[in-house]
């Protein structure tokens, strides 16, 4: 895996898709395990599971605990590819949504929340909650989020607190280091409940958009995760997708 100019994860991500695509890990098949995967690029556990992660997101393939990663699909659902135009993109949208935190809170991260954010299970993790308000739209709150990192970056609480313009993620990135590569965005609809929609200041029960984005290194390691809930009349989400070329 050396040498390449992607991020090291995606690379593995499109070797496993052309792998399954060929026929050599056909639909119905397990992949190898994690383990053997990790041999086989020469990558962290990290990068393994964020490149099977990309092939969940795709369609192409499924996990279940004490089976394996099944191949589900020899190509990815709709044959696009889409991603988000740049990190310096989230960098200058958070400059003008302004966080008020409501709360923080530290904890164990159990199963479910793991498969659903990608987080470690048994890690020791906090959460920060806030409301956002577009600084030019202060009339009602923009959106609710909850961004999740690993303890170990505790310190940059006080400092997301000071600096209510600035991603959480970016924080970690000055302070410890870790170079955001990449960021990977799930984006769902959901209706709001009860306490939300209060929170937002939106009708009970009506639709919102859930924005889930993993924000990582060059090696696929997580360094957090920020999971926002829009009422659907205050964002519209819009990206450019290319069909990608094929030799």
């Amino acid at each position: 895996m050396e040498g390449t100019n992607q991020t090291r994860y995606v690379a593995v991500a499109n070797d496993l898709m052309e792998r399954i695509a060929n026929g050599r890990y056909p639909v119905g098949s397990l992949l190898p395990t994690e383990f053997e995967l990790c041999a086989l690029y020469d990558v962290s556990r990290h990068t393994v599971r964020a490149a099977i992660m990309q092939l969940q997101n795709q369609g192409m393939v499924s996990r279940r605990k004490r089976v394996g990663t099944r191949v589900e699909a020899d190509t990815p659902s709709g044959g696009y590819s889409q991603s988000l135009a740049s990190v310096a993109d989230l960098v200058h949208v958070a400059e003008t949504h302004i966080r008020d935190v409501q709360d923080v809170r530290h904890f164990v991260v159990d199963i479910a929340l793991a498969r659903r954010l990608g987080l470690e299970p048994g890690s020791h993790c906090f959460c920060m909650s806030s409301v956002k308000v577009d600084v030019n739209q202060r009339q009602a709150p923009l959106c609710w989020t909850d961004v999740y990192a690993d303890e170990s970056y505790a310190r940059v609480i006080p400092l997301a607190e000071e600096s209510p313009g600035e991603l959480i993620a970016a924080l970690i990135e000055r302070e410890f280091g870790r170079r955001i590569d990449a960021v990977d965005q799930q984006v769902r609809p959901v209706q709001l409940n009860n306490d939300l929609a209060h929170r937002l200041n939106a009708a009970a029960g009506s639709l919102g958009l859930n924005i889930i984005r993993q924000y990582r290194d060059d090696q696929g390691g997580l360094i957090a995760v920020s999971e926002t809930v829009y009422p659907d009349d205050r964002f519209t989400l819009v990206m450019q997708m290319k069909r990608e070329r094929r030799g």
